[in-house]
């Protein structure tokens, strides 16, 4: 029996597709919302007598195998790879033949290996190794019991420039493999060293419980070094489309009918340690509408609960709207005073925690009792202002009848009625496109915006491009302005609305990437090059594909010869 019968024999396919998605039973086959299209009602049938499913909204079907290839973005291989693990099934080799073509082994089946290896590595150091006692130290202190660390892999990685360098060139890979994977950092000189030093170390996995990146936290904090620190995006992993703890949480989550959002890993690791596992958290980025939607597969209704500074505070702001947004239903958990974080609250009385989660109120209610909470007097002036900056946010609300509790609610607190709301709210139509839905229909960058971003916000990396990159930028503003910046030109000398235009790109970049780190930054600047050099090639050999296959059908051999020289000179 060849390997991929034997993984297909012991792959159930719901037991695959119940790791992504809520299902339901119907009749002797399974239903599902779609993840490859939006939809309100499920349209996806999985059957585990044909062990294949079927979406009959937008078409999409297919065995086990192509389900991971579409929801994971991976290939043939990696899909193998990843259900063989599964499956307790050993790949003996690197190429694979299955349906008349042949699958190896590529970058991102490699980025996995390297991420699993270290993770393997961090949180051997950790349990074992002296040099790791202050951070068992650290952990200990903050209420981690050793099965919790265990449970959850965390690790720590030394003091050293190369320690992981070393260890992952023993193991049969190279540098630049490496920092493809967020792992490494490239210097200015072209050396390069590990990205994680002196810190501990969270692993992020993926659904399937597959490590594909890392956040760390600083262990002695000297004031030089970002608290926390991500591994840069990769071939496997994509901050936006990440969630912390998900693959631990997600059976709670569907039981409960419930997510619960909170800020930090620490938080996510406390709540879990004390029987709360339906608790996840963003992974390295601002909260996305991805991870929302991919919520959503899993529970009706997200729960947000934020600190209680400021931070904590416009942070649930702009979660509440990227849910109204996009017709989620969420509620706010308040933390008690004089609490920060669920952490501590758990720490304290984890029966506290369970009566805030209990007590969470819907998003709406929670925003306006913190604006009313703000201006107890509520004189004529104080009311209108609260008017002004929630009535956009019910504008948004997707059900009537939830526009009208929402309405009804705010009539209550500011004590005037609901008709003369009613039309207040008819009159902050434009304001509501404005300001709420502007903020949440902004356009993703894509990688040469981000260039472009990331140049902008630190123009030290300018020096550090190479100057024949400029080729692969398809955009001829961004070309024009990238190779002014190369020449020297400062940002004073573009036009004020060019100008703009990479302010904003700027701000976009900090808010996904949340440093100004210029090492940091040139990791990221170097990887998206990369992908965006690759990409080309990629565009290069489809084309001359087509024209090979052209000139092969005519029989024209002096064409092939020259597109093939034209080609080998090209992809150098």
């Amino acid at each position: 029996m060849d390997e991929v019968q034997e993984i297909k024999e012991k792959i159930d396919i719901v037991e695959v597709i119940s790791s992504y998605l809520t299902l339901k039973k119907a009749g002797v086959n399974w239903k599902a919302k779609c993840p490859f299209h939006n939809e309100k009602s499920p349209s996806m049938m999985i059957s585990a007598e044909r062990q294949s499913f079927k979406c009959f909204g937008c078409g999409e079907g297919g065995d086990v195998f192509t389900f991971i290839e579409k929801i994971e973005g991976i290939d043939f291989y990696n899909t193998l790879k990843l259900l063989s693990e599964r499956a307790g099934v050993q790949l003996k080799t690197k190429q694979i033949s299955y349906a008349g073509r042949e699958h190896t082994s590529d970058n991102k089946t490699r980025s996995f290996e390297m991420n699993e290896w270290a993770k393997k590595l961090y949180h051997k150091v950790l349990i074992d190794h002296p040099k790791a006692e202050k951070s068992r130290e650290y952990l200990s202190n903050r209420g981690l019991s050793l099965d919790t660390i265990k449970s959850f892999e965390l690790g720590y990685a030394p003091k050293s420039w190369d320690f992981l360098i070393k260890f992952l060139k023993s193991k049969g890979y190279q540098e630049k493999e490496m920092s493809s994977a967020g792992l490494v950092i490239q210097n200015e000189k072209g050396s390069h060293y590990d990205r994680f030093r002196g810190r501990i170390m969270f692993p992020i996995n993926n659904i399937m419980g597959n490590t594909i990146a890392f956040t760390s936290r600083i262990l002695e904090d000297e004031g030089e070094q970002a608290k926390y620190i991500n591994s840069s995006e990769s071939p496997i992993y994509v901050k936006g489309k990440t969630i912390y703890g998900l693959d631990k949480a997600k059976m709670a989550i569907k039981e409960k009918d419930l997510a619960i959002f909170v800020e930090g890993n620490m938080d996510v690791i406390a709540c879990h340690q004390s029987g709360f596992k339906n608790v996840v958290a963003t992974s390295g980025t601002a909260l996305t509408a991805d991870q929302l939607k991919i919520l959503t597969r899993y529970a009706s209704t997200i729960a947000f609960s934020f600190d209680s500074d400021n931070a904590g505070q416009i942070a649930f702001k702009k979660a509440v709207e990227l849910s109204i947004k996009n017709d989620i239903s969420s509620k706010i958990i308040s933390i008690p005073f004089p609490y920060k974080d669920p952490d501590e609250v758990i720490k304290k009385n984890p029966e506290l925690w369970q009566k805030a989660v209990d007590e969470a109120k819907p998003a709406v209610e929670y925003w306006i009792d913190c604006l009313v909470k703000k201006t107890p007097d509520l004189n004529t002036i104080d009311k209108k202002k609260i008017a002004k900056e929630i009535l956009p946010v019910i504008k948004l609300v997707y059900s009537d009848i939830e526009k009208e509790c929402d309405l009804k609610y705010l009539s209550k607190r500011l004590m005037v009625s609901e008709k003369s709301l009613l039309a207040a709210l008819e009159k902050t139509v434009d304001q509501g496109k404005e300001t709420v839905k502007e903020t949440l229909d902004k356009p993703k960058l894509n990688f040469e915006q981000k260039i472009m971003g990331i140049l902008w916000l630190t123009p030290q990396l300018i020096e550090k491009i190479d100057p024949s990159l400029i080729e692969f930028i398809a955009d001829e503003n961004n070309k024009s302005s990238l190779e002014k910046l190369l020449k020297g030109s400062n940002k004073e000398s573009f036009a004020p609305g060019i100008a703009c235009e990479y302010d904003q790109y700027a701000l976009m970049t900090f808010e996904e990437y949340n440093t100004q780190d210029p090492e940091l930054l040139f990791s990221e600047l170097q990887f998206l090059l990369g992908r965006l050099k690759s990409d080309k090639r990629e565009e290069l050999r489809e084309e001359f594909a087509k024209k090979i296959r052209e000139a092969e059908m005519m029989n024209d051999k002096n064409r092939l010869k020259e597109l093939l020289v034209e080609f080998s000179t090209l992809i150098k």
